[in-house]
C-alpha cells in the first residue's frame, strides 16, 4: 500500500472535492481518482460513493473506518521519522520542568558534565503535561516528570525516582507564619491565594486541595514563573502550595507550613519515554545517572 494514496483519501475525507484534493498537492484529477481505486481494491470496499446527478461526494462508513485508521497510521509514520532522524544526531532531546529544574538538576548537572553529556542535551523545558504530550509526538524522547501519583501508562516506560511532599507556603510576615501547629487547609477559605498559569502539577494540586475541602477562595494573582511565584508569596500578595524543600535557605522571608489534613497526592518524580522508544547509548548513560543521584537524594525515605 502506497502511503501517498492514504494522503490523498484522507485530504478527499476533508475536503469531499476530488478537484481541490488535486489543486493541494499539484496533480491531476485521475491521480487521485486512482489512488481510491488502488485503496478500495486493497481493502475489497467502498470508500467514496459519487453522486453524480446532485454533485456529491460521500464517504461510506469502511471509509470513515479507513480514515480513523490512517490518522493513527500517520502519527505512527511521522514519530518514525522522528525517531531515526533523532538517532542519527548525539543530540539529546531532554524534557525538564521548571521547578524539577532548580530543584534537581543541579545536583546532577556536575556528573552530567564529566562525562561530556553536558552539550549533547537540547532541553526542553515546559510543564508535566506539555512534556507528555510532547513524549508522545516525538518531540523530545526522554523527560523528567512531575506527576501527583505514580505513572501508571502503557505508552510510556517511567523509572520513579522518588516522591517529594507538599507545604503550605506563606509570607513569613503573614499571621499564618506564627503557627506552631499544622495548618488546616479547611480553614483556609478566606485567603487569597497565588496560583500556577498553565498546565502544572502545582496548579492542579492546589484546586485539588479547593475540591477536597471544599473551599473557595480567591486566587489573586496566576504565574507560570517559579521565581515570580515566591516573590509574591514573599511580598505577602497571597499564600500557596510548593514542593517542600523547593524552599531553601536562600528564599528569606517565606515560611513552610505542615498541612494537617494532606490529601493522597505527592510530588512523584520520574524518568519517561515512550515504552517502544530504544535509547541510544546517550541516553542510557544520562538515565543511569539520573537514578544514581537520585538514590540520595530524591528517596522517598529521605523524608
Amino acid at each position: 500500500m502506497n502511503t501517498r494514496d492514504l494522503d490523498y483519501f484522507r485530504k478527499l475525507v476533508e475536503k469531499r472535492n476530488y478537484t481541490e484534493v488535486a489543486e493541494i498537492f499539484k496533480v491531476s484529477q485521475p491521480t487521485i481518482t486512482q489512488a481510491i481505486k488502488r485503496l478500495e481494491k486493497e481493502f475489497t470496499t467502498k470508500l467514496v460513493q459519487v453522486d453524480r446527478v446532485h454533485q456529491k461526494t460521500e464517504i461510506t462508513r469502511t471509509g470513515y473506518l479507513l480514515f480513523e485508521q490512517s490518522l493513527s497510521i500517520q502519527k505512527s509514520l511521522d514519530l518514525a521519522h522522528k525517531e531515526i532522524e533523532a538517532a542519527n544526531s548525539k543530540k539529546i532531546k531532554f524534557g525538564l520542568p521548571p521547578i524539577i529544574g532548580t530543584l534537581y538538576f543541579p545536583q546532577v548537572v556536575g556528573e552530567i558534565a564529566k562525562t561530556n553529556l553536558l552539550d549533547k542535551l537540547n532541553i526542553f523545558e515546559s510543564g508535566s503535561h506539555t512534556l507528555f504530550n510532547q513524549l508522545e509526538s516525538g518531540d523530545i524522547d526522554i523527560a523528567i516528570i512531575g506527576s501527583l501519583l505514580p505513572i501508571n501508562n502503557p505508552n510510556f516506560k517511567a523509572i520513579h525516582l522518588g516522591t517529594r511532599p507538599f507545604s503550605l507556603i506563606v509570607s513569613s510576615d503573614n499571621p499564618l507564619a506564627q503557627s506552631k501547629e499544622a495548618i488546616d487547609f479547611k480553614d483556609l477559605g478566606d485567603q487569597k491565594f497565588i496560583d500556577f498559569a498553565g498546565q502544572f502539577i502545582h496548579g492542579q494540586i492546589l484546586h485539588d486541595y479547593f475540591e477536597h475541602t471544599g473551599i473557595s477562595p480567591e486566587i489573586i494573582q496566576q504565574t507560570p514563573d517559579i521565581s515570580w511565584y515566591k516573590s509574591l508569596i514573599r511580598a505577602d500578595i497571597g499564600i500557596g502550595i510548593l514542593v517542600r524543600d523547593e524552599i531553601n535557605k536562600y528564599d528569606e522571608n517565606i515560611t513552610c507550613l505542615e498541612i494537617k489534613n494532606p490529601i493522597p497526592e505527592n510530588f512523584n518524580i520520574s524518568i519517561v519515554y515512550r515504552s517502544d522508544y530504544i535509547l541510544k547509548d546517550e541516553e542510557q548513560l544520562l538515565v543511569s545517572i539520573l537514578k544514581e543521584i537520585a538514590v540520595d537524594n530524591i528517596s522517598s525515605d529521605h523524608y
